[in-house]
C-alpha cells in the first residue's frame, strides 16, 4: 500500500525512477509549468518581500525596481531561472524555439542591464529597503526597457500565435481546442493592451507627446500594475499549455 502511494506520488510530480540516467526535468509539460508557476510569482513574491522585511506597503515605479531592493536577489533568480528554462525550451517546431531563445536572452539583459535607479548619490536611512544604487546610464535604462518589451511581446505572440497551434489533449474534441485557444488568444491580447498602456505613460512617450496620463500613470504605480497584469497572464498561459488546468465548457 505504502508503495502505491508512493508511485502516485511520484506520477503527480513527474517523477521517473526508471531509467536513473535521466534527470527530473525532461519533460516539456514539466517545464511549461515551471514558467508558468515562477511567471505568476515574480509580481507577488517581490513586494511581499519587502513588506515581511520592512514592513513597505507602497509599491515601487515598476517590477524591475525592485533589483535595488532586498528583493533584488530574488528578482534576479526567478528572472534568470525563466531565461534559462525560455533557452532550453524547444516547443513543438523551430520557430518556437527562436521565439523562445529570443524571450530568454531578453529576460538575461533585463537582469545584466538593470533599469534607472531609485537613489542617486548616497543610500538614504529612511529607504532601508534599497540596497543598492547604480550610476546613471541612459543607455542601459534604454537597453533594459526595450529588452523587457521584447520579453512580454514575445510571451504575448506565442500566447496568441504558437500556442494555438496545437491541441495536446484535446484531439477529440473540436469543442474544447477552439475554447483553450480563445483562452490563449484573450491573455495575450491583454498583454498586449497592457504592454501599450505602460508605453503610453511612459516618460518616453510623454517626451514626444506631453499629457496628462503621464502623471496620473506614475502616482498610481501603473507601469507595476500593468507589469503584474501581462505576466499573470503570461503565467497563466504557460499552466494551462503545461496541462495544470482541465479547461472544460
Amino acid at each position: 500500500m505504502k508503495t502505491t502511494k508512493g508511485k502516485e506520488k511520484y506520477t503527480i510530480l513527474k517523477l521517473d525512477y526508471d531509467n536513473q540516467k535521466d534527470i527530473w526535468l525532461k519533460s516539456t509539460y514539466t517545464l511549461r509549468r515551471l514558467i508558468g508557476i515562477l511567471g505568476i510569482l515574480l509580481p507577488l513574491l517581490l513586494p511581499l518581500l519587502l513588506y515581511l522585511t520592512d514592513d513597505l506597503e507602497e509599491l515601487l515605479p515598476s517590477i524591475s525596481h525592485y533589483y535595488y531592493t532586498k528583493s533584488g536577489p530574488l528578482f534576479i533568480a526567478i528572472m534568470s531561472l525563466l531565461a534559462i528554462f525560455f533557452i532550453v525550451y524547444k516547443g513543438n517546431v523551430f520557430i518556437d524555439f527562436i521565439i523562445s531563445s529570443i524571450t530568454g536572452i531578453s529576460a538575461l539583459l533585463v537582469v545584466l542591464l538593470p533599469t534607472d535607479s531609485l537613489l542617486q548619490g548616497c543610500l538614504n536611512i529612511s529607504k532601508k529597503h534599497i540596497i543598492t544604487i547604480l550610476e546613471k546610464d541612459p543607455t542601459r535604462e534604454v537597453t533594459h526597457y526595450i529588452s523587457a518589451g521584447i520579453f512580454l511581446l514575445s510571451l504575448a505572440y506565442m500566447s496568441i500565435f504558437r500556442f494555438t497551434k496545437t491541441s495536446e489533449g484535446y484531439e477529440d474534441s473540436k469543442k474544447q481546442i477552439d475554447f483553450r485557444h480563445k483562452i490563449y488568444r484573450i491573455l495575450g491580447v491583454i498583454m498586449i493592451f497592457s504592454i501599450i498602456l505602460i508605453f503610453l505613460g511612459s516618460d518616453y512617450f510623454n517626451k514626444i507627446v506631453p499629457n496628462s496620463f503621464h502623471d496620473f500613470h506614475k502616482t498610481h504605480h501603473l507601469t507595476f500594475w500593468l507589469e503584474t497584469i501581462a505576466v499573470e497572464c503570461f503565467g497563466i498561459s504557460w499552466l494551462i499549455k503545461g496541462g495544470e488546468f482541465k479547461l472544460k465548457k
